[in-house]
């Protein structure tokens, strides 16, 4: 789960800076990047148990994916 939300919220971070600077390709890649990574993610969520490691893994991949998310963003889209 740490790996999927650090993806995803990584991705959301591409996505917003990709909006705001006005990049039609990077916004509709990430855009449909992040709808095939959510309903997967959606999909094994539903399909398994409720455990403490996979909210733990859920909830710190975030963390990680939006700081991972703004590098990574710079390093494609410029300051």
């Amino acid at each position: 789960m740490l790996g999927i939300q650090t993806l995803s919220y990584g991705l959301l971070v591409i996505n917003y800076r990709a909006v705001a600077q006005a990049h039609y390709i990077w916004s509709a890649l990430s855009d449909f990047a992040i709808a095939t990574l959510g309903y997967f993610v959606i999909k094994r969520i539903a399909n398994s148990d409720n455990t403490l490691h996979q909210w733990l893994g859920y909830a710190l991949g975030g963390v990680v994916g939006s700081v991972f998310g703004i590098w990574l963003s710079k390093v494609m889209l410029g300051a």
